[in-house]
Parts: C-alpha cells; sequence; structure tokens
C-alpha cells in the first residue's frame, strides 16, 4: 500500500491554485464601506445615494445625486469610489465631490464606469474636484469645468476638457470594466456568502409579532441572531422598534426574516440601529420597503423603497424611489469567529505545510545522521 505523506498532501496544497471560495468576512467588511451594492441594475429617479454605491448598471432620472454625505454616522475608511458601475451608465446622473460627510470627512471623489456614460454633471465644494474615469463612450455633452474626465472609447462633440485614453477600453492595459468585473465578482460572492451563512445560524427565538422586546438574556459573544416570520414583517400595524426596546450596547442584532415575496407595511424609525442591526432576507426574491433602518442584506431580491433607508443596502436590483442614507454597518464580527478548536479553511493549508517541512527536516536530519555513520 502507498502511503501519501504529509509533506506530499501539504506540497500539493501549495501547488494547486486555490478555488475562490465566498469569503464572510470579507462581505461584512464591504458593508461597512458601502452604502449601496446592486448587482444587476440600479434604476434611479432623482433622490440621492450616500456614501459609496456599486452597481452593474444605472439607469438614471432627474440628476440622481451620488456621494453626497450629511450625517454624523459614516463609512469606513475605504479605497471603493464614490461611484462605481460595472456597465453602462445612462441617463444625468451626479457627482457630489468635496460633500463632507458630518464629521466624517469626504468620501471620495471619483465616479468609474466600466461602458458608456450618457449625462452627468459635477457637484464640487470646498475647492475640491471631481473625476470620472469611463471605459466606454461619452455619449451626451455635459460640462466638465475644472474636473477630470478620461475615457477610452468615443466622445460627442462639444464635449470640451476630456482626455481620451484608450488604455481604459476593452482589452486595454487599463481596462476599467475587466477591473470592475472582478470587483464585482468577489463582492456577489462574499455578500451572498454572509447572507447564506447569517442563514444558517442558530436562532434564539423566532418573531411573530412585533407586541414586545426581543429576549436577549441568551445572547453571547457580542450579537444575536432571531428569526422573523414573512407575517410579522408584513404586518400592517407592526412597530419594529419595540422589538429593539431593550437591545444592549454593543450587541449586534441579526434578523433573518422568511418568505419570497415581501412587502413592509409596518414602521420602523430608530435610527439607533442604523449600523448595529443586519436584516438578512436571504430567501427573498422580492423586497418593497417604505422608511427602513439597519444593513438591509437582500442579493438575490429586486428591492425598491418609497421613503429613506438608513443603513447599508445589498440588492441584486434596486428602484430608488427615496434616498438612501448613511451609516453604514459599524458593528461586531464576533459571528464569524469559527466554533473554538476548529481551524479555518487557510489555517488547515498553514498547519499542513508546517507538519510538512517539519517531517522534511527530520528526515534530512536521519539522512546526515546515517551518510556520517
Amino acid at each position: 500500500m502507498r502511503i501519501i505523506s504529509i509533506a506530499a498532501i501539504a506540497a500539493a496544497l501549495v501547488s494547486t491554485p486555490a478555488v475562490a471560495a465566498a469569503d464572510p468576512a470579507a462581505g461584512l467588511q464591504a458593508l461597512r464601506e458601502l452604502n449601496l451594492v446592486v448587482f444587476d441594475t440600479l434604476t434611479t429617479n432623482g433622490q440621492e445615494v450616500e456614501g459609496r454605491s456599486f452597481v452593474g448598471t444605472l439607469a438614471s432620472a432627474n440628476f440622481t445625486n451620488f456621494g453626497i454625505g450629511n450625517s454624523s454616522q459614516g463609512a469606513a475608511p475605504s479605497s471603493f469610489d464614490v461611484l462605481s458601475v460595472v456597465g453602462n451608465a445612462t441617463g444625468p446622473f451626479r457627482l457630489k465631490a468635496g460633500y463632507q460627510n458630518g464629521a466624517n470627512g469626504i468620501v471620495g471623489t471619483t465616479a468609474r464606469i466600466g461602458g458608456n456614460v450618457g449625462e452627468m454633471d459635477f457637484n464640487t465644494t470646498g475647492g475640491v474636484n471631481g473625476a470620472l474615469v469611463a471605459g466606454g463612450n461619452l455619449t451626451s455633452s455635459f460640462n466638465v469645468n475644472n474636473n477630470s474626465v478620461r475615457y477610452g472609447g468615443t466622445a460627442v462633440g462639444g464635449l470640451n476638457g476630456a482626455v481620451k485614453d484608450a488604455s481604459l477600453a476593452a482589452g486595454g492595459a487599463n481596462d476599467v470594466a475587466a477591473a470592475l468585473q472582478v470587483q464585482m465578482g468577489s463582492l456577489q460572492a462574499n455578500l451572498t456568502g454572509l447572507s447564506n451563512l447569517l442563514a444558517a445560524m442558530p436562532s434564539l427565538a423566532t418573531i411573530t409579532s412585533t407586541a414586545t422586546a426581543l429576549d436577549y438574556s441568551g445572547a453571547t459573544k457580542g450579537f444575536a441572531v432571531f428569526t422573523m416570520t414573512e407575517a410579522a414583517f408584513e404586518n400592517q400595524n407592526a412597530n419594529f422598534d419595540t422589538l429593539f426596546s431593550g437591545m444592549p450596547s454593543g450587541v449586534t442584532t441579526i434578523i433573518n426574516v422568511l418568505g419570497a415575496d415581501l412587502v413592509e407595511q409596518g414602521n420602523l424609525n430608530s435610527k439607533l440601529l442604523n449600523q448595529a442591526v443586519i436584516w438578512n432576507f436571504n430567501e427573498a426574491q422580492s423586497l418593497s420597503l417604505k422608511g427602513f433602518h439597519g444593513s438591509v442584506l437582500a442579493p438575490n431580491a429586486s428591492v425598491s423603497n418609497s421613503s429613506a433607508l438608513e443603513g447599508s443596502i445589498v440588492a441584486r436590483n434596486f428602484t430608488l424611489n427615496g434616498e438612501i442614507h448613511l451609516g453604514t454597518y459599524n458593528g461586531s464580527g464576533s459571528f464569524l469567529t469559527p466554533p473554538s478548536g476548529v481551524p479555518e479553511p487557510g489555517t488547515w493549508a498553514m498547519l499542513l505545510t508546517g507538519m510538512g517541512a517539519l517531517g522534511l527536516a527530520a528526515r534530512r536530519r536521519r539522512d546526515r545522521q546515517a551518510v556520517a555513520a
């Protein structure tokens, strides 16, 4: 019988390319850094999105604002741009550059579009200029003024101040769309993985009514998980604020909401929830929200809102009929910690590699001793 050594296993692990997998911890970090993530299409009609947005395609109307921040609840420092669009950005939109996010500074100054760009507008303040980097064509004329505009394709006449850079186009050395596609692939895998992980976590209780406060007595390690029925979520008399009246300070609350087609009909008004509660709509295919507070994680759903949403939003498609406000998720990640004594997958590879190295070193010592004898 052939015996495969630990060293051989370790060597195979090291030499075999890693298979891309969801990283829920990276997904949670994305909730901290991004105010809106839409895997497919973001459709807007005016309104505004504070913080940073990362979307597949943008269908905008009435100069939707991106990047303005007016809340003391901010977003984590990030390398993400104010607006990232993997494909085309059609219709008029506005980049707000230099606007302070309350006491948290400026969230960024750049819109990065992989495809074509329709009409846009720069709205700057404080002497800070904005920037547009586009891989495709500029299909409408707009005012560049002192802002920076670079594009990889073609530009309509009368667009003064824009600079063509062929390296930004598809297949170029600085292919904008290709880079954004890679980022979007990671975001979708990681945020979907986070949603799946939360949905599988043991629940302290099932919420069938919002009439009484949640019982946090079973909460450990700084987080509490609850399940909410579809009927409780859609009750027109629901007062969601009551649920959190006894929420301990510093505890992250995770609500796994059941149901495929959901319509919010109750009320949720507490801004204390914005950065400490994750509403996980793992089963949802469609989700209609009024005003809502806390992070909304709905990676498989087409989501719409009719009033302001406060917190990080993740959706497959999104129709914006109300503003999206900061702040982004700012709670603990303690629920991501693996059970005590169980190494994470990456740790297994490191352990095996280390054991293999020790075994190889011991064998070489034996070989040297044999030669010396």
